[in-house]
């Protein structure tokens, strides 16, 4: 008869499922409790808020220029409004209302009106700036490019 050969045992190395679940969990925990500390919304909050004036400032001019003039920007600490000279606003490019907007909470902007002529210049013809949070939109005389 023939013997077949003894089989040996194999080591095998590397961690079980459970040590990884375990290292897993503690890197998720970690990151609950620190992430936060690390990446601070502040600086989202007031870029996009930023963004969203910038954009309304755009839309305020291509209106007062389709319209002959007359279109304003009014910016408070807490909101902005899209309306003509008189104060009556006007409708939110989609459609769901008066182009009024809120700040994201903790962002304060201050309060000032810009107001653009028919051919897209800010009334008075001068330089015009928007502070919102640590941000600044600048308004260009005679063109009324706003840019950061």
């Amino acid at each position: 008869m023939k013997t077949l050969p003894a089989q040996s045992k194999k080591q095998y190395r590397g961690f079980t499922l459970i040590e990884l679940v375990v290292v897993i969990l503690l890197i998720g925990i970690i990151g609950f409790v620190a992430g936060p500390r690390f990446v601070k919304t502040d600086a989202f909050a007031e870029r996009r808020a930023a963004d969203e004036i910038l954009s309304a400032l755009r839309f305020t001019q291509q209106m007062a220029m389709a319209r002959g003039g007359g279109i304003q920007l009014r910016l408070s600490v807490n909101n902005y409004v899209v309306e003509e000279t008189d104060n009556t606003p006007l409708q939110s490019p989609d459609r769901s209302g008066p182009y009024n907007k809120a700040l994201p909470d903790g962002v304060t902007a201050s309060a000032t009106t810009i107001a653009f002529d028919g051919l897209g210049a800010p009334v008075p013809n001068a330089d015009a700036s928007l502070t919102i949070g640590s941000l600044s939109i600048t308004v260009e005389a005679d063109t009324g490019y706003a840019h950061f």
